[in-house]
């Protein structure tokens, strides 16, 4: 493990070396003025090129992302409300069954009831009719 950070260590300082050395190199040789201003301006056309492309990359990758991730909360958004609605549609309904079933239950009640009324009342006649014999 020690031997592989110690690699790692000479890796990095051997290519740090060499950028310096190259860097030095390319401003301390013989060149005119003239001659090194134009190398320098030609490195950076090529540094300002390879920034522009790759911030075209990034900022068509952006926009890609953007739309997926709208798409995605449109869609979302809308099971949702579809999920929603379905619940509402169910509750109604078991509240509209309920009721029904209810009122059907009320309606039984008030026969039964009648029924026992009428039943009831029979009864009292036909032991009134009873006493009055006896």
């Amino acid at each position: 493990m020690a031997k592989a950070n110690a690699s790692k260590g000479f890796l990095f300082g051997a290519i740090a070396g060499g950028i310096v050395g190259s860097v030095t190199a390319l401003l301390l040789a013989p060149k005119s003025g003239r001659e090194l201003r134009k190398d320098l301006a030609d490195g950076a056309q090529v540094v300002t090129e390879h920034t522009s492309r790759i911030a075209g990359q990034v900022s068509d990758k952006t926009v890609q992302i953007a739309k997926q991730v709208g798409s995605t909360a449109s869609t979302a958004a809308s099971k949702a409300k579809e999920t929603a609605s379905s619940v509402v549609d169910n509750v109604r309904s078991w509240r509209s069954g309920a009721e029904e079933k209810l009122e059907e239950a009320g309606e039984q009640v008030k026969d039964v009831v009648e029924n026992v009324k009428d039943n009831a009342g029979e009864e009292l006649t036909e032991r009134q009719l009873e006493m009055a014999n006896n």
